[in-house]
């Protein structure tokens, strides 16, 4: 099976596990059609039912809720009752930074590196006809890389619809070292003009030092956090913040907003070098602020970091020991407010209600922010489409291709002394009301 059928294939059956819009996720109830919506964090009724455009009460009425929701919960969203035409989008109803490519006839050609592991999921898909046993077989570590895949492909729907000639080029680097150098330096990338991934810091590396001086071309590190290896390369773009970049924008709003209050600084092993960075930057702005490492998580060994009143910078990445602070902190008769990074919006284990009687604070790159149209737009095409919710990375994917393939202004980006870009557009949200907003 060549490469090119390989990909649809697999996308094919990715669309048929995650959406299976007709045997999963359509419901039809007493000659009445449901949609099946799975709550996600920070997700309110309202905006569920904006989003399908129904009325709350509707949504209330068809599952009894007398209840908060919850993380997962599933709901069952009438949209019998919803009176929108559900025909595909036009170009007419696309947003205007879209509309105003509509004639540009030049030709862009895209690589997308991922971890699509094709020979595994042919293997495993061999011997298998039913659709039903699919989700049973379909190779686990493939998914990250298959929910990328889906934004790309949405995001260039709407720009060709749009006018622009794009060429979409997919190469499996089935997070292997051999292929992944097997393709960089078989020049296959040398026409490219916008190349993404591999996923995988050390596998970009590798592309960096091929191409990354090249700037002819946009080499896009789409998840990584690292840039140690990489920021030495101008042809660079780096969507996600790094730990550094991080703390910068924690410690400016701290500073803008919180200068005359007490802040401490909570870290861990690990982020001791980072944690004596941010306490420079606090010191250089003429504020002093209080430095602890954490040895013991325990309520009784940190509640001497505490006064009556403080806001808290945790300084971690480690989801066992962010989950251990939070619950301590939690137990402490102190009121905290807790800043801390971005990667804590995906630790599924955290009580929602200790975050938000934290009121923690996180940047928020990634995910899908109810309060902009643009983010709106994309959740209606998105499931219009495909009759279910939007997957881990696919928002990044659609924003990655809506930014440099079209005119979005997702993304800022500052430039280092190498010519490295950073993404700096991380807005600061925070929990509330069980939902995750933008801090006004």
């Amino acid at each position: 099976m060549g490469i090119i059928k390989k990909i649809v294939f697999i996308f094919f059956i990715f669309l048929t596990v995650q959406t299976s819009a007709q045997t999963y996720d359509t419901i039809i109830f007493s000659g009445k059609k449901f949609v099946e919506h799975f709550v996600k964090g920070g997700e309110s009724l309202k905006k569920i039912a904006k989003l399908h455009n129904v009325k709350t009460s509707e949504i209330k009425d068809a599952n009894e809720l007398n209840k908060r929701l919850f993380y997962n919960q599933l709901l069952y969203i009438p949209i019998y009752l919803n009176k929108v035409d559900e025909k595909a989008v036009s170009v007419n109803e696309l947003t205007v930074d879209e509309v105003a490519i509509i004639n540009d006839s030049s030709v862009t050609n895209i690589a997308l590196l991922m971890p699509y592991y094709l020979v595994k999921n042919d293997t495993m898909f061999n011997n298998y006809k039913a659709t039903l046993e699919i989700p049973n077989i379909l190779y686990e570590k493939s998914k990250s890389a298959l929910s990328f895949h889906i934004g790309v492909e949405l995001a260039l729907d709407s720009l060709r619809r749009a006018g622009r000639n794009i060429v979409l080029h997919t190469f499996d680097t089935n997070k292997d070292p051999l292929e992944v150098r097997k393709i960089i330096y078989s020049n296959r990338l040398n026409n490219m003009d916008v190349i993404i991934g591999p996923l995988y810091s050390k596998f970009f590396q590798m592309l960096c030092k091929k191409y990354g001086k090249d700037t002819s071309k946009v080499l896009i590190a789409p998840l990584s956090i690292n840039t140690k290896a990489i920021n030495k390369y101008p042809a660079v773009y780096q969507i996600a913040p790094s730990n550094k970049l991080q703390t910068e924008i924690l410690t400016d709003y701290l500073l803008e907003n919180k200068k005359d209050e007490r802040i401490v600084l909570l870290h861990d092993k690990k982020e001791k070098g980072l944690s004596a960075y941010v306490k420079h930057l606090f010191n250089t702005a003429g504020k002093e602020v209080s430095v602890f490492q954490v040895k013991n998580t325990k309520v009784d060994s940190i509640r001497k970091f505490f006064t009556e009143q403080q806001n808290i910078m945790l300084l971690s990445s480690n989801k066992a020991f962010i989950s251990k602070m939070l619950g301590s902190i939690g137990g402490i008769d102190s009121i905290s407010t807790v800043f801390t990074f971005e990667s804590v919006k995906g630790f599924d284990n955290l009580d929602i209600t200790n975050l938000m009687e934290l009121d923690v604070h996180i940047l928020n790159s990634r995910s899908v922010d109810y309060s902009k149209h643009y983010d709106l737009r994309f959740l209606e095409i998105f499931e219009r489409e495909y009759k279910t919710n939007e997957r881990k990375f696919t928002k990044v994917a659609y924003d990655i291709i809506m930014h440099f393939c079209g005119n979005s202004n997702v993304y800022e980006f500052k430039q280092n002394s190498f010519g490295f870009k950073q993404n700096t557009l991380t807005p600061i949200f925070h929990y509330s009301d069980y939902e995750l907003i933008p801090v006004n």
